[in-house]
C-alpha cells in the first residue's frame, strides 16, 4: 500500500477510534453510582465546612441539597475525551496508557468534588446566586482539565505528540504532493 495512503488510513482509524471510545466511555455506562459517590464526597466536605450536606436518591436521581448531581457533574466527559485520545495510540503500552488515564480520571474527579463544594460554599455563604457560581466555575474547571490532560500526557505519554506531529506531516507532504501534481497536469494541458 502507498505509505501517503497508509498514513491517511491510520489517522482516519484513530480518529474514529477517538469518537466511538469517548462516545461509548461517556452515553453508554449507567453513571448512577459515580453521581452517588461525587454527591456524598461533596457532602461530607460540606458538612466539615458547617454546611447543609444531604444526600438524596429520587426516582433514581441524585441529589445534593436541593442541586441534582448531573452526569456532567463528576467530569465523565472529560474522562471520556482523554479515554479516546489515549487508548487507541500506537506505540504505547496498555499499562502507561491506563496509568494516564487512572492519574487524569482521579484528578478530574477530585476538581469536580471541589468545584461542586465551592460552587454550594459560595452560593450558601450568600456570596454569588447560583448562575454566577456554577457557570463560570464550569468554565474554569473545563480549562484546568484540558491543562491536567496535557500535564498528564506530556508526563505518561509523551508520543501524543510525536503521533500527531508525524500524521501531519505526512498528510501535510500528501497534500503538497497532490497539488503539485495538479499543478504538473494543468501545465501540461495547457502545453497540449
Amino acid at each position: 500500500m502507498d505509505p501517503s495512503r497508509r498514513t491517511l488510513l491510520r489517522a482516519a482509524s484513530y480518529i474514529l477510534s477517538l469518537i466511538g471510545i469517548a462516545l461509548g466511555v461517556y452515553y453508554i455506562p449507567d453513571y448512577f453510582y459515580l453521581k452517588l459517590v461525587t454527591a456524598v464526597n461533596s457532602a461530607f466536605i460540606l458538612r466539615a465546612l458547617s454546611f447543609p450536606g444531604v444526600v438524596r436518591v429520587v426516582d433514581g436521581r441524585v441529589f445534593l441539597n436541593q442541586v441534582e448531581i448531573v452526569r456532567e457533574c463528576t467530569g465523565i466527559q472529560v474522562v471520556a475525551v482523554f479515554a479516546g485520545v489515549i487508548l487507541p495510540l500506537p506505540r504505547v503500552r496498555w499499562m502507561v496508557k491506563l496509568q494516564a488515564l487512572a492519574v487524569v480520571s482521579l484528578a478530574v474527579y477530585v476538581a469536580n468534588v471541589v468545584r461542586i463544594v465551592l460552587e454550594l460554599w459560595l452560593l450558601y455563604a450568600g456570596i454569588l446566586p447560583w448562575s454566577l457560581a456554577h457557570e463560570p466555575f464550569g468554565m474554569i474547571l473545563s480549562v484546568v482539565s484540558v491543562a491536567l490532560f496535557l500535564l498528564a500526557a506530556n508526563h505518561y505519554i509523551p508520543e501524543i505528540g510525536e503521533f500527531i506531529v508525524e500524521t501531519v506531516d505526512k498528510l501535510r507532504s500528501r497534500i503538497a504532493g497532490d497539488a503539485a501534481l495538479r499543478e504538473e497536469k494543468r501545465r501540461k494541458d495547457l502545453l497540449s
